[in-house]
């Protein structure tokens, strides 16, 4: 059930134009769920811990998340 609702959730907003940010994404399997159903952004621990702006640039230059 819970993950026909996200599903659903997405696909909504996605056909009324908003941008979707998955939040609290801590799962590969996750991310290549929500990905499948067209969730183009994502946040969570999977990503990266919560970082500084110091440490987020960082973060950036050397490249950021590669899944």
């Amino acid at each position: 059930k819970d993950k026909r609702l996200v599903k659903t959730l997405i696909e909504l907003a996605k056909g009324l134009g908003y941008r979707v940010v998955a939040e609290g994404v801590e799962t590969e399997n996750t991310l290549s769920l929500i990905s499948r159903w067209g969730c183009t952004e994502a946040q969570g621990y999977l990503i990266t811990k919560p970082l500084s702006a110091a440490l987020l640039t960082q973060w950036l230059e050397k490249g950021g998340f590669r899944p």
